[in-house]
């Protein structure tokens, strides 16, 4: 038994939203790529992944789309591992631009703002593995790609990456406009240039699907490490900038406004993909292909907004009203043995431990133990002074055993409703 098991709470809330949501209209599919315009309006899928590896997938999750945008958080967790922080961002800031996405600017240093905006994205491509041949570069995106959606093979879609060349006039410029100013810091051929760019348009050429999407939000959400395959595909450092970056210029023009109402690093792309971070605890792949005004996916957005209306996942509203930390490895320790009833174990420590603390998702050891039926735990914690709290979905310890049967509930509720320390 794992100890974040949320998705008993979770599935409800994400099939309501998927049903409320399903037959809504709005938006309008990407044509500026003409391939992109070829999709099906109507395809809707949402995805979760649990950073303990549950997943939990409705509605057309098993369809694939390009990454486009969706690939720039990717790709720079990447290039940020080969050369690190420094000599990377000497390449590319990292302050939101103010502009659209593709915009025909630089920063006063003569820089692409972010990795986030294209400019930024093709400098950030032009990293990685540069000095490889362009089968072995676009062999480590793919590769790192699968790893972080737990080895699941990425796919290419040949077709959308000759309609991005053959409509590449804006992304050609911003590369030649950033060789004229310096931001390569190297001295670059047009076949150089060339070779950048093709990387570019064949990572947001890749293919996925929301489940596979679900993993690398998870991916970023574990610090690197996928919760799948628990294999630590890219370092906590790189993840830890790539989420600031999310977080604050991951939504084209809509990213402020989004961190105010949504509060979550996230990345959208023109296929109508949004990869979701939840720090800590999972990650959320949503794709609807009709977009707003801003290039976001229309029912994405829609989707974010009821996640977080009804789970309160704007991350400073877990900094107020559930202040675990998650550096303490005796507190996670102890949350774990609670969930597996190890009770000598339990002793040898809960004099050094808050025994009302919580996970992130505000469930406290008393939680824990209660819903594996542990009463000796729960004895234990109620005699150290362990209170009924409530988790993020407002249920209390009683709460959540009121439909478990057997000797050990009953004895539980017994103990709690006689006593409940609240």
């Amino acid at each position: 038994m794992k100890l974040f098991i949320i998705m008993e709470k979770i599935i409800p809330i994400v099939k309501s939203i998927y049903h409320d949501l399903k037959d809504v209209s709005g938006g309008k599919v990407a044509d500026y790529i003409p391939e992109l315009a070829e999709v099906e309006p109507s395809k809707f899928a949402i995805s979760v992944c649990h950073v303990n590896g549950e997943t939990f997938h409705i509605g057309d999750s098993q369809d694939k789309f390009c990454l486009q945008s969706c690939s720039k958080p990717l790709s720079y967790c990447i290039a940020y591992d080969d050369l690190g922080k420094e000599e990377l961002h000497q390449r590319v800031g990292y302050e939101p631009s103010g502009q659209a996405f593709n915009a025909f600017i630089l920063n006063r240093k003569g820089l692409p703002h972010n990795p986030m905006i294209n400019a930024g994205a093709i400098m950030v491509a032009s990293q990685i593995g540069k000095k490889l041949e362009p089968a072995k570069r676009f062999n480590i995106i793919k590769n790192t790609y699968s790893k972080m959606a737990g080895n699941e093979s990425v796919g290419f879609d040949n077709s959308v990456y000759l309609s991005e060349y053959h409509h590449a006039d804006r992304n050609i410029s911003l590369a030649y406009y950033m060789r004229e100013n310096g931001a390569f810091q190297e001295e670059l051929t047009p076949n150089d240039i060339s070779e950048n760019l093709t990387l570019y348009f064949q990572q947001c050429s890749a293919t996925i699907n929301s489940e596979m999407g679900a993993t690398m939000s998870a991916t970023l959400a574990n610090g690197g490490i996928c919760p799948t395959t628990k294999e630590q595909v890219v370092s906590t450092d790189s993840v830890k900038d790539c989420l600031t970056l999310m977080y604050g210029c991951g939504m084209y023009d809509y990213s402020g406004q989004f961190a105010f109402e949504v509060g979550l690093p996230a990345k959208s792309g023109v296929s109508g993909c949004i990869l979701l971070v939840i720090p800590n605890s999972m990650g959320i792949c949503i794709w609807s292909p009709p977009l707003d005004k801003q290039g976001n996916s229309f029912k994405g957005i829609q989707v974010c907004k009821k996640l977080n209306e009804k789970l309160n996942l704007h991350i400073f509203q877990n900094i107020i009203s559930n202040k675990i930390d998650f550096t303490d490895s005796l507190g996670i320790q102890f949350l774990q043995l609670c969930c597996d009833g190890q009770i000598d174990k339990i002793k040898e420590i809960i004099d050094n431990i808050d025994v009302n603390m919580c996970d992130y998702d505000k469930r406290s050891p008393l939680h824990l133990a209660a819903s594996e039926g542990h009463f000796d735990v729960v004895k234990l914690l109620h005699e150290k002074g362990a209170i009924l709290k409530q988790d993020r979905w407002n249920n209390t310890p009683l709460d959540e055993i009121a439909q478990k049967q057997g000797q050990q509930y009953d004895a539980i509720r017994e103990l709690l409703q006689t006593n409940p320390s609240t």
